[in-house]
Parts: C-alpha cells; sequence; structure tokens
C-alpha cells in the first residue's frame, strides 16, 4: 500500500514539473500577438471602408453615393485629428466640438441618401463607439452576483 502511494504520488509529481514545458512546446497553446508596431484597432481606411460596406447592404448605395460618404468621414476625420491634436481646448470643449463634427458628419450624409435610404438611415441605431461591458446609466442593469 506504501509503495502503490509512493508511485503515484512521484507521478503526479512528475505530471505537475512536466505539464508547463509540454505546453510551451505546443504551437497552438501560445496566443497570437500583432508583431511590434501593430495596434489590435484597424486603421482609419478599413475602419471607413467596413463602414461603408455595412451602410451599402443596409441602403443600396449607388457608386456617387458611396464617393460623397467616403469624402464626407475622411474630411470629418481629418477634422477630429486636428482637434485632437489641439492640446489648448479643455477635455469637456474638445468633447463637445467633436460631437458636432459627427453630427455635421451624419447630417452630411443624411443629406446625400434618397427619402427612401433616410428612412432606413433614421431608423438604425447609432454606432457602438468603443463601448465594452454593460451599459451605464439608471437603466444599466447589475453584473452577476457569483
Amino acid at each position: 500500500m506504501k509503495t502503490s502511494l509512493k508511485l503515484l504520488s512521484l507521478l503526479s509529481l512528475t505530471a505537475l514539473v512536466a505539464a508547463p514545458f509540454a505546453r510551451a512546446e505546443d504551437p497552438v497553446a501560445t496566443p497570437a500577438t500583432p508583431p511590434a508596431g501593430e495596434h489590435a484597432r484597424p486603421d482609419p481606411a478599413k475602419r471607413a471602408a467596413h463602414r461603408l460596406q455595412m451602410l451599402d447592404e443596409k441602403l443600396h448605395l449607388n457608386d456617387s453615393q458611396k464617393q460623397q460618404i467616403t469624402a464626407i468621414w475622411a474630411a470629418s476625420e481629418q477634422k477630429g485629428k486636428a482637434l485632437r491634436a489641439d492640446a489648448a481646448l479643455a477635455k469637456e470643449d474638445r468633447k463637445s466640438q467633436m460631437m458636432e463634427i459627427m453630427k455635421g458628419a451624419h447630417n452630411q450624409v443624411r443629406a446625400v441618401l434618397t427619402p427612401d435610404q433616410q428612412k432606413t438611415f433614421d431608423a438604425m441605431p447609432p454606432p457602438e463607439r468603443g463601448r465594452r461591458g454593460p451599459p451605464r446609466g439608471d437603466d444599466a442593469t447589475p453584473p452577476p452576483k457569483s
């Protein structure tokens, strides 16, 4: 009985010591990380292309509309970059001006659309702007207790 208990303990200890080495050699076990210098966030051109694709799926845009919307978004992106670079503004002022830029771009995009497209566009929910987790505020549901 003592011998089998010692043998079982020795095998368990060996397995615990060897497990990290066996896992380190497994290429599937290592998480994929982006190469140095790359961010997890796609570049603005890819984001704009994705947004345009999603808008096109819902509104069936023509080529002229796509070009106009792309130009509107590019201009608002440049305005946003300039605003973020302006260190003289207070955070609240910067935020309110950024909201004005976004609302202006939204209204310009809406003006490019046909009346039928505008109805669909108005019914679409606003895009999620980098939110993570549950919504905040009075209507937020608390996280489950464990």
